[in-house]
């Protein structure tokens, strides 16, 4: 594909006025790129698609904004040598739910210090990292990832602020980190099938973990210790607040608790 089709798209998205605000993200096989933004708008970034025949399309209407692509599968079958890309930053100015829907992607996200009051996440095949490099200034009362399969990487999860937090996937290797600085007690349920599970936790952090496995295997690290069925870093045995507490049900695959 010549240089010439390609097309760069300059995207924009002011806060709208309302406070109930929903920013949505829907997209195919691309690259996704998401960043915490420095201007006053919602969204800023380019959209980048070497076919000329994938268009983004955006919609704004009262408090909520989607971000998704046009397909045209006739004009660009055989065609796509490179995937489309977004490189995207988000604003800080006020809070919002943030829904991410990709389908065979590779997604980097650092939503680091981005006021997100709920976070949804559909993930189809694909590579995916999702990371919060600063403390979430708002509390997000829900943070909910349904994965198929691929290679999801999540870090400095309890930089995320959430109150609880649920996974549900399926054929897919997860790497769950969650350092960051806690600031309320938070719940995890994790569900998987034929999946690898590695969860970090800093010894500094009061966790209780439970949990459950049909024929699959279980790696207990050092610094954990049984206490009332479950497994307890010694932050929690000593009382330490906040708790974070974990629950996981793992069929079918591996899961490996580790205190970093």
């Amino acid at each position: 594909m010549s240089t010439e089709t390609t097309r760069v798209t300059p995207i924009h998205i002011p806060y709208p006025a309302s406070g109930d605000r929903h920013l949505r993200l829907s997209v195919g096989a691309c690259r996704l790129r998401v960043r915490p933004g420095d201007e006053d708008a919602w969204v800023t970034g380019t959209y980048t698609d070497p076919t000329g025949a994938l268009p983004a399309q955006i919609t704004q209407e009262g408090g909520t904004a989607r971000i998704s692509q046009e397909y045209r599968w006739p004009e660009v079958w055989g065609t796509i040598t490179s995937p489309p890309r977004f490189d995207l930053a988000l604003g800080k100015v006020g809070p919002y739910m943030l829904t991410i829907e990709a389908g065979a992607s590779e997604t980097d996200l650092d939503l680091g210090g981005l006021p997100i009051s709920r976070l949804e996440v559909k993930q189809g095949a694909g590579k995916y990292r999702i990371g919060f490099s600063a403390p979430n200034p708002q509390v997000m009362s829900l943070f909910d990832l349904d994965a198929g399969a691929g290679d999801i990487e999540l870090s400095h999860l309890v930089n995320a602020n959430f109150a609880e937090m649920s996974i549900d996937g399926g054929a897919a290797a997860y790497r769950l980190d969650f350092s960051g600085t806690p600031q309320r007690d938070a719940y995890v349920k994790i569900s998987t099938g034929v999946s690898s599970v590695e969860i970090r936790v800093p010894a500094s952090t009061a966790a209780k973990i439970s949990t459950e496995s049909v024929l699959g295997s279980i790696e207990i690290g050092d610094g954990f210790m049984k206490k009332e069925g479950a497994f307890w870093t010694e932050a929690a045995l000593a009382g330490k607040r906040p708790v974070l507490t974990i629950r996981t049900s793992v069929a079918l695959g591996s899961l490996r608790l580790q205190v970093t």
